[in-house]
């Protein structure tokens, strides 16, 4: 415990190592894909590393981590919001790995700065990241005004990323590359068993997601990982009959850097719709099949590289009893 009688330097020390501490526990707390929590945090002297875990990563569903290193750029925005909530200010080197598949390299650095008061925008979207919930409701029903998509829209764009919200009209070529992602999983066995592997069952491990947390299967005929695609499936059948909205996150590059990027700018989108009382559920089929990925380029014009297809609804006021779990704290950060 510090006293007064410590010196200054000392205690502003402790401070900034504490301080780094909250931001990687909020960081622990960013949904990635399938819940594999693809993180692992160094934190040294005043200073924040964030790296690749090559032990949680899925080799068939993101044989190129694209997904990985998207879902470490949810994570690097949340540990930015928590230190602006806590008053510091830092400075991030974004500096992917290198594209030999290096996964030992820090993806980005944060460096704190000087300590003042607590920035309001990042302490409310904190706050709006304990509540934060994937939707997978499949039939969600109450409009939802463009006042708050254009806010959220705007959010994703100050991170470097894009948002893109598609017609009713295009909803029949978005389940056209749903339906095309899927016969191309049920066709790789590999991609089948990765899934079951992460979908599913109680998992002591601290990851994947629970039979509890995944849509209701009337048949219960199917297994974990392909009741979860269907339900997708149906998501964007259904949704011509809905109030839903979906929309393409996107970068204008495509390289490690433009993927960190991306998922920064989904952590600023989802936070920013919880906030607004908007939920949020990320569909990743499409973009996991590069024949899906192509359709969903042609829907947004080209203009971009589509990496998850979203769908928002006002959110629901009965919560979901189970959420997915998290590893504790000492598995996902060492010391310097």
């Amino acid at each position: 415990m510090m006293t007064d009688s410590e010196p200054r330097d000392v205690r502003f020390a402790a401070l900034r190592q504490d301080a780094l501490g909250h931001a990687v526990a909020f960081g622990g707390q960013a949904p990635s894909i399938h819940n594999s929590q693809p993180w692992r945090w160094r934190i040294s002297e005043g200073a924040l590393d964030l790296m690749l875990e090559p032990r949680r990563l899925l080799l068939s569903t993101d044989p190129d981590s694209r997904l990985a290193i998207l879902s470490c750029g949810i994570a690097l925005h949340h540990a930015r919001l928590q230190l602006a909530a806590l008053g510091w200010a830092a400075d991030v080197d974004r500096t992917p790995m290198g594209e030999d598949g290096e996964t030992s390299g820090p993806l980005a650095r944060i460096r704190l700065g000087s300590h003042g008061a607590a920035d309001p925008r990042a302490v409310r979207l904190v706050r709006a990241g304990a509540g934060r919930r994937t939707d997978r409701r499949t039939s969600p029903s109450a409009p939802l005004d463009f006042d708050r998509l254009r806010s959220i829209a705007d959010a994703t764009r100050t991170e470097g990323a894009d948002l893109r919200f598609l017609h009713r009209r295009q909803l029949f070529d978005l389940a056209a590359a749903v339906e095309k992602a899927q016969q191309v999983e049920r066709e790789d066995a590999a991609w089948q068993v990765e899934l079951e592997a992460w979908l599913g069952g109680r998992r002591p491990s601290g990851t994947g997601i629970p039979s509890e947390a995944l849509p209701a299967d009337p048949y219960q005929l199917v297994a974990p990982g392909r009741a979860l695609r269907r339900a997708g499936t149906a998501l964007v059948a259904d949704a011509r009959e809905q109030s839903s909205v979906f929309g393409v996150l996107s970068t204008a590059g495509d390289d490690r850097a433009d993927w960190l990027r991306a998922g920064e700018g989904l952590s600023a989108c989802w936070l920013t719709a919880t906030d607004l009382d908007v939920s949020v559920l990320p569909l990743s089929i499409v973009t996991e099949v590069a024949t899906s990925r192509d359709m969903i380029s042609n829907l947004i014009g080209w203009q971009g590289y589509p990496h998850l297809v979203l769908r928002f609804a006002v959110s629901s006021t009965v919560q979901p009893e189970t959420r997915t779990p998290r590893l504790p704290f000492r598995e996902i950060v060492e010391y310097e």
